[in-house]
């Protein structure tokens, strides 16, 4: 099994909650393992690294998730490889499998279009490792053509807000923050060069050890986040050919959605 080197995922981010979700992340099953942890749910470590973790970058890195049990240090987001909607699901659906009421959109105007989506499972750990909580969330994909985004939805609020994490529009007195960095995939057994070491230092890219192949992989991040209604909403893409301005827009359908 690969290891990933998963902190250089998270910047701006606690060490203590770094090293955690680092050990958590690579504890997990590779891609083509099935590992029922006692509970019947299949935790698939492959699908959360494809969307560059969807729970945990919408949530964590821009700041902490706070529990009845306390505040939460790390985060570990698992889900089924085989998706829970193949259709855009009633709200009747989720209410019944998740006990809350999302914004549900099943086209945007922009072309995006849902394509399958999946139920999260959330489970909070505070500094010492102690169980702090759990939460279930739901992870939409959206494609356009061969372009697909994710929007995250969980029902909770978020701690404090990343140094990195910008408020770039209100819309109908919601906050819209925006995100967005550059990572670069290298090898596990990758040697930084000088060069690296200078765009490290000087943020230029974000880097992570442990890539599917002996190629090394520039990818573009970005994330839009708000909360409504005491819900918290995420775009997430991965070079996505998506604008910050369209995301803005959709941002603004998912909140006019009645």
């Amino acid at each position: 099994m690969n290891k990933y080197n998963w902190n250089n995922a998270f910047p701006d981010t606690p060490e203590s909650f770094k090293n955690k979700v680092s050990a958590a992340l690579n504890s997990l099953p590779d891609k083509k393992e099935n590992d029922k942890m006692g509970n019947g749910k299949i935790y698939k470590k492959g699908s959360i690294k494809k969307k560059i973790i969807v729970g945990l970058v919408a949530t964590m890195v821009i700041g902490t998730t706070v529990f009845a049990a306390g505040k939460v240090s790390s985060i570990i987001s698992s889900s089924s490889s085989t998706p829970t909607y193949t259709t855009i699901p009633t709200a009747g659906q989720v209410k019944k499998d998740l006990k809350f009421n999302p914004k549900l959109v099943n086209k945007f105007g922009n072309g995006y279009t849902f394509v399958n989506g999946v139920i999260v499972n959330n489970k909070g750990t505070d500094d010492k490792g102690n169980f702090a909580g759990k939460t279930k969330s739901l992870d939409f994909t959206y494609a356009k053509g061969n372009d697909e985004l994710s929007l995250y939805m969980e029902n909770g609020r978020l701690g404090e807000r990343s140094k990195g994490e910008t408020a770039i529009a209100n819309y109908n007195g919601i906050d819209l923050y925006y995100y967005s960095y550059t990572s670069k995939f290298v090898p596990a057994d990758y040697k930084m060069t000088e060069q690296d070491k200078k765009d490290k230092l000087s943020g230029k890219y974000v880097f992570s050890y442990g890539s599917d192949s002996d190629k090394e992989k520039i990818s573009q991040v970005q994330y839009l986040n708000w909360m409504q209604g005491g819900i918290s909403y995420s775009f997430l893409g991965s070079d996505s050919n998506v604008s910050k301005d369209e995301l803005v827009k959709m941002a603004q359908q998912v909140i006019n959605t009645k």
